[in-house]
C-alpha cells in the first residue's frame, strides 16, 4: 500500500490533497433500440385496434391464411403478438373472452417492452 505525500501547491508549499465530494453515480440510460422497440410495439397495437374497429381484421386474417405456408410462418415469427391477437379475435369464442385475451396480449407485450434503464458493466 502506498501513502500519498502532500503535493506541492503552485506557490511551492506543500498542501494536503483536497477532499472533494464524489459526484453521484451517473444514471443508467435507456438505449435507443429499446425506445424504438417500445414505440414500434405501441404503434402496432394502435394499428391493430384501428383495423379491428374498422372491421377489417377478418379480411387481413384471411389474406394471411391464404399465403404459402412458409410466408405465413415468417409472419407468425415476425409479428407474433399481433398474429396471436388476430387468431384469437377471428376465432368463434365468445366476444368477451376474445376481448379479454386481445387486451391482455396488448397490455402484456407493451408492459414487457417498456424500456428499462441499463447500467454499464462495472470493470473488475
Amino acid at each position: 500500500m502506498s501513502q500519498h505525500s502532500p503535493q506541492p501547491s503552485p506557490d511551492g508549499s506543500a498542501s494536503e490533497p483536497e477532499n472533494r465530494p464524489t459526484p453521484p453515480p451517473a444514471r443508467p440510460r435507456r438505449s435507443v433500440g429499446a425506445i424504438l422497440w417500445f414505440i414500434w410495439m405501441v404503434g402496432m397495437w394502435l394499428a391493430f385496434f384501428a383495423v379491428l374497429f374498422a372491421d377489417q381484421l377478418d379480411e387481413i386474417w384471411s389474406s394471411i391464411r391464404d399465403l404459402p405456408l412458409i410466408a405465413e410462418i415468417v409472419l407468425w415469427i415476425a409479428f407474433l403478438p399481433w398474429m396471436l391477437g388476430m387468431a384469437v379475435w377471428t376465432s368463434s369464442w365468445d366476444t368477451w373472452i376474445r376481448l379479454v385475451l386481445v387486451v391482455t396480449f396488448a397490455v402484456g407485450w407493451t408492459v414487457v417492452s417498456i424500456p428499462r434503464r441499463t447500467s454499464k458493466a462495472k470493470p473488475r
